[in-house]
C-alpha cells in the first residue's frame, strides 16, 4: 500500500464512502447521469442539460472567463452561464467530452471545448475538467477547469 493512502477496508472506519461507481434510487449510476447531460448540450438541449442539475445547484465557472464566478441556482446558470454561450460569443460552440472517470458521488469529465467566435472570427479549442457532484441523481456541484488564456484569446479582438 502507498504511504498515505487509504485502503477500501479502512475508508469504511473513516466514515468514507466505499469505492465504486454510486448509483441514485433510480438505479442509474452517476456516470450515466452525466453523460446524458453531455449529450443534451451537444443535441442542443440546454433544457434537458438543466433538468440534471439540482434547483439549487451551485455551479463554478473559471475565474478569468468573462462569466467567471460561482453561480446559485438552474435559473442563474441558464442565464449567466449557458445564455451568452450563443448569444453574445460563440457562432459555433461545442464541448465533447473524451473521457469520463467515475469518483462515485463525483464524476470528473475531461474534453476540450471547440468554437468560432462570434465577432473575431478566432477558433477555440482547448481542452477541459469538469467536476461533478451527485446527490439523488441530480448533480449539485458543477466545477469546471480550463485553459482560460485560450478562451479569452479567441474572444479577443
Amino acid at each position: 500500500m502507498i504511504s498515505g493512502a487509504v485502503s477500501r477496508r479502512d475508508s469504511v472506519g473513516l466514515g468514507l464512502p466505499p469505492a465504486g461507481p454510486r448509483e441514485y434510487a433510480g438505479g442509474v449510476e452517476n456516470v450515466d447521469v452525466v453523460r446524458e447531460a453531455y449529450a443534451a448540450f451537444e443535441r442542443g438541449d440546454q433544457e434537458a442539460a438543466l433538468a440534471l442539475c439540482a434547483p439549487e445547484v451551485e455551479w463554478h465557472q473559471a475565474e478569468g472567463l468573462p462569466h467567471g464566478g460561482v453561480y446559485h441556482g438552474v435559473d442563474e446558470v441558464r442565464r449567466l452561464v449557458f445564455a451568452p454561450l450563443e448569444a453574445d460569443w460563440w457562432a459555433s460552440f461545442s464541448a465533447p467530452p473524451v473521457e469520463f472517470l467515475d469518483a462515485g458521488d463525483a464524476v470528473v469529465v475531461l474534453g476540450r471545448y471547440r468554437g468560432v467566435a462570434k465577432e473575431t472570427g478566432h477558433l477555440l479549442d482547448v481542452p477541459f475538467a469538469h467536476v461533478w457532484y451527485l446527490r439523488d441523481g441530480l448533480c449539485v456541484r458543477f466545477r469546471q477547469f480550463l485553459d482560460t488564456a485560450g478562451w479569452n484569446h479567441a474572444l479577443r479582438r
